[in-house]
């Protein structure tokens, strides 16, 4: 993996480049509502967050020192004031999305905390100066459309479940915000594992403060989590910080709305749910809006939005 900051290139290549790596990410870390269920079903909260993201901290700083040794810890020292906020906003999101995971199916969670959406529109615009030209107004639209469809289905469960994952995409746009105004000399891997090790700062404190900590993890329910701390935390934030390099934040966010796809895929393939009726009608929808901000580059015909280089680099 390349850790250089990224030059300059045209518009299209930037596009190109934004929307493979965010819907690669999205794949990736749309399995964690199929692993972090199956694990999450045989851990107690404390043991599987603690476990996850010290999996995903060895894996990221494992990374960062084969790459750099000793100079990964000069360069969080140098960039901490930068780094230390964004990873204890993405503890915290971190903390409550796996708590909303208990409550929910995984297309489910999906869509809940995807209401991210709205919140990344709205930084992007206000505080970044981003723009949609109409054709991403309308996947946006139409993304948003797909959200309303399947966002609620009843009962006490999902309500808790869902206000939970709302929080918690609240709190982890914020974070992503503030990765994304990372002045770009700080490496994404650096990015990746400071936040890893926010997470696991947390899950230190979480466990010491509920003394629930279970040492007994079957073997199978411990590879669950290693595989996931390897797609999710690890992986998926490589590409999607990566991504942030070549996109404005607001357009990488819908494209990342097509987790609820992936995430009914596998739950389908391997729990055996899929989403049906009014919440299948919501995925088409999302896959829909998707699509169009996607497929319509920069440059092309009726494009009004502004230099993605500029955004990206800005």
């Amino acid at each position: 993996m390349n850790d250089k900051p990224i030059e300059p290139i045209g518009n299209a290549e930037h596009h190109t480049r934004g929307v493979v790596l965010a819907v690669f990410s999205t794949a990736l870390v749309a399995t964690n509502y199929v692993t972090a269920k199956i694990a999450l079903g045989g851990l107690n909260l404390e043991t599987f967050f603690f476990l996850w993201f010290g999996a995903a901290s060895v894996l990221s700083v494992g990374h960062q020192l084969a790459n750099k040794r000793l100079q990964f810890f000069t360069q969080l020292i140098e960039h901490w004031r930068a780094l230390v906020p964004m990873a204890a906003l993405g503890a915290v999101s971190n903390l409550l999305f796996f708590a909303g995971i208990g409550y929910l199916d995984p297309a489910i969670s999906a869509i809940s905390y995807r209401t991210e959406l709205i919140f990344s529109v709205l930084l992007g615009i206000v505080t970044l100066k981003e723009r949609l030209n109409r054709m991403e107004w309308c996947g946006f639209a139409l993304v948003v459309a797909g959200l309303a469809a399947i966002y609620y289905r009843g009962g006490a469960a999902l309500t808790i479940g869902a206000l939970v994952m709302v929080v918690s995409a609240f709190i982890g746009v914020v974070s992503n915000w503030l990765a994304k105004r990372t002045d770009p000399d700080v490496e994404v891997g650096l990015m990746v594992a400071a936040r890893c090790l926010g997470s696991l700062a947390l899950a230190a404190i979480y466990v010491l403060a509920t003394r629930r900590f279970n040492a007994d993890v079957p073997a199978l329910l411990l590879a669950m989590v290693g595989v996931g701390a390897l797609m999710g935390p690890f992986l998926s934030f490589v590409c999607y910080f990566a991504a942030l390099r070549y996109m404005d934040f607001s357009k990488v966010s819908i494209l990342r709305n097509s987790e609820p796809v992936f995430a009914a895929v596998y739950g389908f393939v391997f729990l055996g749910s899929l989403p049906v009726g009014r919440q299948l009608v919501g995925c088409v929808l999302v896959l829909a809006g998707v699509l169009l901000v996607a497929l319509f580059r920069p440059g092309s015909a009726g494009a009004t939005d502004r230099s993605a280089t500029a955004h990206s680099l800005s």
